[in-house]
């Protein structure tokens, strides 16, 4: 049984994370900040195939991981939800009865049953961009992009 597994191409030792070229290539996630990306990843390494919705991670989790600032971390978590990468799956909860983090579901794999839903393609821009902002996504290399001296 054991040749079988590996003629399936499946592998217990080895996890990996699969990231699309469609998701890649899609206006939200070029429009997501390093922060978020490294966030999203973070999540996905605890993604097991069956635990969508109980993935659990914090805030201080992820500064830690990612050498990020607890504040930079809670805007992480904000841009992928507010960009349909991620939904909360289960609010947390420190009382003196419960000490569990937040649980996270991600919108494109399967969750309760139900399809995935992969809010991330249907995200689109602002149309009017704040102050100061280039228009650009992060780490854009447009004409925009000009030296510090000028």
């Amino acid at each position: 049984m054991g040749n079988y597994n590996k003629a399936k191409g499946r592998n217990k030792g080895q996890k990996h994370i699969q990231l699309w070229n469609s998701m890649q290539d899609s206006e939200a996630w070029l429009s997501l900040s390093l922060y978020a990306r490294c966030t999203w990843l973070e999540i996905m390494r605890r993604y097991n195939g069956s635990n969508n919705g109980e993935i659990p991670l914090g805030c201080r989790e992820v500064a830690t991981l990612c050498n990020m600032s607890k504040g930079k971390a809670k805007d992480a978590f904000d841009e992928l939800i507010e960009k349909g990468f991620i939904k909360i799956g289960w609010h947390s909860s420190f009382d003196y009865k419960q000490k569990k983090s937040r649980r996270w579901v991600l919108t494109h794999h399967v969750y309760d049953g139900k399809a995935p839903t992969n809010e991330w393609r249907h995200w689109q821009a602002p149309e009017n961009l704040e102050h100061g902002s280039s228009g650009e996504p992060h780490g854009s290399c447009g004409e925009r992009n000009r030296p510090l001296w000028e």
